[in-house]
């Protein structure tokens, strides 16, 4: 089977273009993270099954990638199965908590950033509870001077 990444191989089309692009990859991830890895996960092992799998690496040429669950493990556009950037990241923990049957109601999407609206940092909450894949800790975060919370 082909993954696809919905055409997201484009130069960055501003922050709320960008956050649409990221829920509809999380929507068409569900079904691929129930099948590989169950639907009875809990927070801690939501984020243990990332933790072990994904490896962070930049866009490359300012070119905004946003992949799929599918294609960040099955056909990585960075060539390593589980490769991506934060908003990867941030696809793969949404479509975790939605094949595990958590309400995505209370899933925020947090943009972070050192100037006013300019973020350069995203990852989600799930009540009260950081999934900053980018972080060595569960329910950690960064610290940057300016964030945004974006509801799904």
């Amino acid at each position: 089977m082909t993954y696809d990444t919905l055409t997201l191989k484009i130069p960055y089309p501003g922050l709320k273009k960008t956050i649409l692009y990221l829920v509809n990859q999380s929507a068409i991830s569900v079904k691929y993270c129930a099948q590989r890895w169950g639907t009875k996960n809990d927070l801690n092992e939501i984020w243990n099954i990332g933790k072990t799998n994904l490896i962070y690496e930049n866009d490359k040429n300012n070119i905004e990638q946003i992949q799929s669950v599918g294609t960040l493990f099955e056909n990585n556009i960075h060539g390593r199965s589980g490769m991506g950037d934060c908003d990867c990241f941030t696809v793969f923990g949404i479509a975790m908590l939605a094949a595990n049957g958590y309400d995505i109601d209370n899933t925020k999407i947090i943009l972070q950033g050192n100037k006013p609206g300019a973020p350069s940092h995203i990852f989600l909450s799930y009540e009260d509870k950081f999934f900053d894949f980018t972080e060595p800790l569960y329910n950690s975060n960064r610290n940057y001077k300016f964030y945004q919370i974006v509801n799904i």
